[in-house]
């Protein structure tokens, strides 16, 4: 059955390779490494893509696709900006028969992103929705944290304000401590420095962070201790995509080994 004849679309959730781009690390032969072959062929097939930045769309896009695949793209923007008419275009696509696909800035999509409102949108219109696994920076950053990966909370873009987010941080350190699950919030590049600082001022000093810089490279910068030591360095962050993790470092008791066996006997 052909996509037109199709009485709905799938809407599927393709990651990007959290590699920043460059013309050097985004060649096609790198990009190719990068990702899986189930998801370049995902991408060879569908026409319509949803997608924060169409520049970021097509530089991705264009080094993946042939000219002949590349020229039936069709882009719908959805990004902070957006509002809840944008929404209707791909929609409706979806609801036409076309296939559509949530294209991420980097690593999974529709975490901490717009994208998660047209997911929820499609369920109400039972249409089918379909990740498709990849990096995910949020986990990546967890697993090299040495917290708590049994219980986690995800916190998100932190507030703006200085007074708030010092607030916010010094609550959600005290709860850690209490409940002992790692908490994991982001930032956007350009206010990485000040983020660590206001974690290091806000944490208690006996709970640890961890500061996951760069994930999906090479050389990945990812540094976990308490805040306490954290206080003795000066570390000055780069203005790349980073994840903060903070919480009680993971030790293994009577406890944490009948967990772990129960969780190793589930995956049988």
């Amino acid at each position: 059955m052909s996509e037109t004849e199709k009485s709905s679309g799938t809407l599927y959730l393709i990651p990007s390779p959290l590699w920043p781009y460059s013309p050097e690390n985004w060649m096609p032969c790198q990009l190719m490494n990068m990702i899986a072959p189930n998801v370049i062929a995902l991408m060879r097939n569908v026409s319509y893509f949803v997608v924060e930045s169409q520049k970021t769309a097509n530089r991705l896009l264009s080094r993946l696709l042939s000219p002949e695949q590349f020229s039936r793209v069709h882009f719908f923007i959805l990004n902070e900006h957006s509002e809840a008419q944008d929404l209707k275009a791909p929609l409706n696509a979806l609801k036409s028969g076309y296939d559509c696909a949530i294209l991420s800035e980097a690593g999974l999509p529709c975490i901490a992103d717009p994208g998660a409102a047209l997911v929820s949108l499609a369920h109400e219109e039972q249409l089918p929705v379909v990740p498709i696994g990849g990096d995910s920076s949020l986990l990546l950053a967890l697993a090299a944290s040495g917290l708590n990966g049994q219980r986690f909370f995800f916190l998100g873009y932190m507030p703006i304000r200085g007074e708030e987010l010092q607030k916010e941080l010094a609550h959600e350190g005290q709860a850690a401590m209490r409940d002992g699950a790692a908490r994991i919030l982001i930032e956007t590049p350009y206010r990485n420095s000040r983020t660590l600082r206001a974690c290091i001022e806000a944490l208690p000093e006996n709970i640890y962070f961890c500061v996951a810089c760069d994930l999906g490279t090479d050389q990945p910068l990812i540094r976990s201790k308490s805040v306490a030591s954290w206080r003795k360095e000066a570390l000055i962050l780069p203005e790349k995509p980073a994840v903060f993790c903070f919480g009680l470092p993971m030790k293994l008791g009577k406890k944490q080994l009948q967990l772990a066996r129960r969780d190793r006997r589930s995956l049988r």
